[in-house]
């Protein structure tokens, strides 16, 4: 970016003290003060030379020092050109340059007095014995460095300089009245103005009789803004004004955007964040506008960010070929869908992932409305593997169709098992295109919609025991791993309630048990990878759509890389996460009594599972836990401990450190050159249709328009539950602390009633 032509008022000062009120304002009180014009592109010798001129002293054995606009209490050295640069860069229409004699000592350094609520100089020899009267927080040390949290506050304090007196310049009009705001905040009182153009400006101040005025003109043939007359005293006191700062939103979003300050997410931390550094009241109101109108004027309107969307895609084909990047709209123009998978994210799948696909939906909660989908898989450590993900307006079936379409191009010949909550929009799609075999439901949801039902069922009713015992009986059901484990545990759920037996029968246990699915899961019945997957998108979800591809790019570049650094520092072949389980199931079986039935086959006895036989050399157990997760479980670890072989060499390829390097051997290639344009900067003519469309090149589509949604009421959930689509309220109790029902209809005796925890 080209430097932007400058020009600042700038005082000089020498022989005198800096004194900060208690209201934070500096002030240079004693010795002299001068004043001089400096511009963009001034050496500085030319600098030096005009402060010493100004001040009528000899440059020798001097030091020149200057402050910034957002810490008015820190001298920093002048002594090149780079700090003639940041003179002139970081001060606003005046700046201050200090003099001072060179000794052999350090400069003086701005120490602020806790108790007399000033600041002082105090030279170095001077700052032991002041220990005593001086605080931590505010010692000389502490003045240097400033935490962002009080970075606002500290640019407020230099606002009662914002008006300095007559032949002061700005750049426009608009440069003064945000001046005239600051100053009239700073000094607390009100104004008017008597005449209010783009060329002429008569302020007053509103109080009756006061003699306070500023009259400010343009200069000729230029927009530049001077002030002509400035009579800065007021002939009341200040008990007088009642001052109440007003609140002026475009005054206010130019501070924001002209102080670098970061707008808060919430209206209510902006109104503590204006009362606090500015003394500024707002309502909720006028906070929740004032967000928003910052927030489109920084991202730009949102029909002017779909035009992104086709360029961006094209982007992402260009910079790293083999990468889906489809989007698809309306017969209207209006945007229906997107869907992403990285060229990189899936080499890494078929170099290495196993066959399973996790898929999760969160809903978006920006002004872009639909929902975001994740689908994941698992790398050679069990960690999360992001593979694709889309956004959907809608969650219809023909939507959710589209999606999977599109993700069994990216899975291709490979078969996959696919583990979601198998609702009634994605189950009819799974199984047309992946088969119905293949497909695996979320033990979780399968879980809370068991919950629902209990609580919900008035046929029957179960105490807090009695419901912790149904959920015991459905956790060995789904986790049960032979076809006996499995009927064991069933019969105990239809002794227990035949109810709740039925209701297992009905679910479907073939889709979500270990014991009746046929495919491999390597034991994850949970979709909680994708949740996870969320989770790291949740900021996300907040940004518009162009904005969020963008920043998804980036982050996954950096998951990415992140775990081919974790990779170098893996010592053994295995990762952390299975060397981990390995040593725990060693741990487990090491008192396991064994017989040999010959070399390679050892039968074992354990108390939960009974008797069970160890094949090595087909690497089986009886118990099936071996074959299913590719891990050896206790058994095989007391049997392999016992014929001196080596564990590892047991462990399954999925899990080794080859494959983990071929999965991450290609990250994600340089995302800073794929940046959004400015929305402005594009066109509305048309876009010329890629070749991933299924039109001709010479067809030409207009950009996507965003859907119309009505925002609905309430704040947007920024913490989800556990499951938004099965999400029930459930009363407890006040009396017996039982959930299902209230106090009013509770039932138990009140002389063995349980007080509430």
């Amino acid at each position: 970016m080209e430097p932007v032509d400058k020009t600042i008022f700038c005082f000089c000062h020498w022989s005198g003290v800096n004194e900060v009120g208690a209201d934070g304002s500096v002030t240079y009180v004693g010795g002299t003060t001068e004043q001089f014009v400096v511009k963009s592109g001034i050496t500085y010798e030319e600098l030096k030379n005009i402060v010493f001129d100004r001040l009528g002293i000899e440059s020798g054995n001097k030091l020149l020092h200057f402050t910034v606009k957002f810490n008015k209490k820190q001298l920093i050295r002048l002594k090149d050109q780079d700090g003639a640069d940041h003179l002139i860069q970081f001060n606003d229409d005046f700046a201050h340059v200090y003099v001072s004699n060179d000794e052999a000592d350090p400069p003086a350094t701005p120490v602020v007095d806790g108790t007399r609520g000033t600041m002082i100089v105090v030279e170095p020899n001077q700052i032991q014995s002041e220990e005593e009267h001086v605080s931590g927080d505010h010692s000389a040390s502490a003045s240097v460095t400033t935490s962002c949290n009080d970075a606002p506050l500290v640019m407020s304090t230099a606002w009662d300089e914002a008006l300095m007196g007559e032949g002061q310049a700005f750049e426009n009009a608009d440069a003064f009245r945000q001046a005239l705001f600051k100053y009239s905040t700073a000094k607390k009182f009100p104004y008017k103005f008597s005449y209010n153009t783009a060329t002429y400006l008569n302020v007053k101040c509103a109080i009756g009789g006061c003699q306070w005025k500023v009259i400010a003109s343009h200069e000729a043939s230029t927009n530049f803004v001077s002030i002509k007359k400035f009579v800065d005293c007021h002939s009341h006191s200040p008990d007088q004004t009642n001052f109440k700062p007003q609140f002026k939103s475009k005054l206010f979003r130019s501070i924001i955007k002209k102080e670098g300050l970061e707008c808060p997410t919430l209206p209510r931390e902006l109104c503590n964040d204006s009362l606090k550094n500015f003394s500024i009241p707002l309502t909720y109101l006028q906070a929740w506008r004032l967000k928003e109108k910052v927030k489109k004027e920084t991202e730009g309107q949102l029909e002017d960010s779909f035009k992104l969307i086709p360029g961006f895609c094209n982007r992402l084909t260009e910079a790293m070929p083999g990468t889906v990047a489809i989007w698809s709209c309306t017969e209207d123009n209006i945007f229906n869908r997107l869907f992403i998978a990285y060229e990189c994210s899936i080499r890494g799948f078929h170099a290495g992932c196993r066959p399973l696909i996790f898929i999760d939906v969160r809903h978006l909660s920006g002004p872009s409305k639909g929902s975001l989908v994740v689908a994941s898989s698992l790398d050679a450590d069990n960690g999360m593997y992001p593979l694709a993900y889309a956004v959907l307006t809608s969650e219809e079936e023909e939507d959710w169709l589209w999606f999977l379409q599109h993700l069994k191009l990216v899975v291709q010949d490979r078969e996959v098992v696919i583990v979601s909550d198998r609702s009634a929009v994605i189950q009819p799609g799974v199984e047309k295109i992946f088969g119905v075999d293949n497909h695996s439901r979320c033990y979780r949801h399968v879980r809370e919609t068991f919950n629902k039902f209990i609580d919900t069922n008035h046929g029957f009713k179960l105490k807090s025991q009695g419901k912790e015992t149904a959920r015991q009986y459905l956790n060995d059901i789904a986790y049960a791993r032979t076809m006996e484990a499995y009927n064991k545990a069933l019969s105990r759920m239809c002794t227990f309630h035949e109810e709740l037996y039925k209701w297992v029968i009905a679910s479907g246990p073939e889709h979500w048990s270990n014991a009746l699915f046929k495919r491999p899961r390597w034991d994850w019945l949970n979709s909680d990878l994708g949740e996870s997957f969320n989770a790291w998108s949740e900021e996300v979800t907040l940004l518009q759509i162009p904005k969020m591809m963008e920043t998804h790019c980036k982050r996954l570049s950096e998951i990415l890389l992140s775990k081919k650094a974790e990779l170098r520092k893996w010592r053994l072949p295995f990762g952390p996460k299975i060397v981990e389980k390995l040593s725990e199931n060693q741990k487990v079986g090491h008192d396991l009594v064994v017989i040999f039935h010959s070399d390679f086959e050892v039968e074992l006895q354990d108390q939960c599972t009974g008797r069970v036989v160890v094949n090595l050399k087909f690497g089986s157990c009886t118990c099936l836990e071996w074959q299913m997760t590719g891990i050896p479980c206790p058994h095989a670890c007391r049997a392999i401990a016992l014929t001196n072989f080596d564990a590892y060499e047991c462990v399954g390829g999925w899990y080794k450190k080859e494959v983990q390097e071929l999965i991450y051997a290609e990250a994600m290639c340089d995302v800073s050159n794929i940046e959004m344009p400015c929305p402005s900067a594009v066109g509305t003519s048309g876009l010329q249709k890629t070749d991933n469309s299924s039109a001709s090149k010479s067809e030409v589509i207009f950009f996507p328009r965003p859907r119309t949604t009505k925002r609905p009421p309430g704040r947007p959930r920024k913490n989800p539950t556990e499951s938004e689509s099965l999400r029930v309220r459930r009363p407890r109790c006040t009396r017996c602390n039982e959930v299902g029902h209230k106090r009013k209809t509770c039932k138990k005796p009140s002389w063995i009633w349980e007080p509430r925890a």
